[in-house]
């Protein structure tokens, strides 16, 4: 009589879309026998970060969910050989093996306190056997990988693969697998990655986009092409400018001393300023320029918002000797008020900008960047979001 085990691994084989192409078997992924993923958590494992873990969990299952039955389906592992242990002592600090999917034994994925929602989510595709969306075979045709800028140990994270069990989709820039431009930058001042074409951003994504579900619905043999998709976007009604195109709904303050002017590549003066910006490595950001403008304010508002709870995100660069002073600040008819401050050359790199708050009366939001005394106080904007709710993180 055939085992369970021995029965699910014939399963596998005998799924051709489970395989990768012939001679091609170096990159090809493991996947999980009926899409069953044992798990279980060390006691290293502390009730916030295994809430988060599990809430990712459920959102996957729900969101590949697919003819009548669960994609993916994680499990309390009672005495499985091979499974999932979720730790924050793993020896491998980035929490990643050498292949997704299946390795078989016990397989540790770290994860720690202050792993942000879309690193969960990448850690869980990666366990499912989905490589990263920009590791495809035809990657090339759409981002460029500076590898100079990129430290030996990591340069893996970026190799092309062959095994196009999870590629069943066009390119896609919104995976939740994708890296942003300057991830494991040696100098980082300057991308790791960048698109081939302006106007593909590489979105902040914290779930699975439309294509990540079809492939793993592809990849796991259920559900059909065309199948409802019932994705949890918890960026629903997010309103997002990368300045790729305008400022969108943004508009320069009346009281402004000089305006915010849309930037592509180096500032005027050397010493200050990013030289890419946020979104793609090759496109555009928001400038408050120092060159001209010396202890001067430009300010960007928003349009009128209605009261509630709200997250603001964005990202700056305050880089050189005289940058002076960046606030974000509420302003609620003619009166405006001070939110939070950032203050000072911040690192020569891009830096993010998280924080809730919460209005009782219609508003609006206004970021004021302040100038120094000298040329060398740009202070850039780029990727700036605001969703109702609290943040997530």
């Amino acid at each position: 009589m055939i085992s369970l085990r021995l029965a699910a691994s014939l399963a596998v084989v005998l799924q051709c879309v489970f395989c990768a192409p012939q001679g091609r078997s170096g990159d090809s992924v493991e996947l999980w026998p009926f899409g069953r993923i044992p798990i279980t958590f060390t006691n290293s494992v502390n009730g916030f970060t295994r809430e988060r873990v599990l809430a990712s969990i459920q959102e996957i299952q729900f969101d590949t969910y697919s003819g009548g039955r669960d994609c993916i389906t994680y499990i309390p592992r009672k005495n499985e050989v091979d499974y999932v242990e979720f730790s924050t002592e793993s020896q491998d600090s980035f929490g990643r093996v050498a292949k997704p999917g299946r390795i078989g034994g016990r397989q540790v994925v770290k994860v720690t306190d202050s792993m942000a929602k879309a690193d969960i989510m990448q850690l869980l595709m990666y366990t499912m056997g989905s490589y990263n969306a920009f590791r495809r075979p035809d990657r090339d045709n759409f981002v460029q990988v500076n590898y100079d800028n990129i430290p030996t140990a990591f340069q893996t994270f970026f190799a092309k693969v062959n095994d196009t069990t999870f590629f069943k989709s066009p390119f896609d820039y919104n995976s939740v697998t994708f890296f942003y431009p300057f991830a494991y930058a040696k100098d980082p001042s300057k991308p790791t990655m960048q698109a081939k074409y302006e106007g593909e951003v590489f979105p902040w994504s914290v779930s699975l986009s439309d294509f990540d579900i079809e492939n793993v619905r592809a990849g796991y043999g259920c559900g059909r092409v065309g199948d409802v998709i019932h994705k949890q976007n918890l960026l629903s009604g997010a309103v997002k400018c990368s300045f790729e195109n305008d400022l969108c709904k943004w508009t320069q303050d009346s009281l402004n001393d000089f305006d915010f002017v849309r930037n592509n590549g180096p500032t005027k003066s050397n010493g200050t300023g990013p030289a890419y910006d946020y979104s793609n490595g090759i496109g555009y950001y928001a400038l408050a320029e120092a060159h001209g403008h010396h202890n001067q304010k430009a300010r960007l508002v928003s349009p009128q918002l209605a009261a509630g709870t709200y997250c603001l995100r964005f990202y700056y660069y305050m880089s050189g000797k005289d940058v002076n002073r960046a606030t974000v600040n509420i302003r609620v008819g003619t009166v405006t008020k001070e939110f939070k401050a950032l203050e000072g050359e911040q690192a020569n790199q891009w830096n993010v900008f998280n924080d809730e708050f919460t209005v009782g009366q219609n508003f609006q939001v206004v970021l004021e960047a302040a100038m120094g005394p000298s040329d060398l106080g740009d202070i850039a904007l780029d990727d700036v979001y605001y969703y109702r709710g609290r943040c997530i993180v």
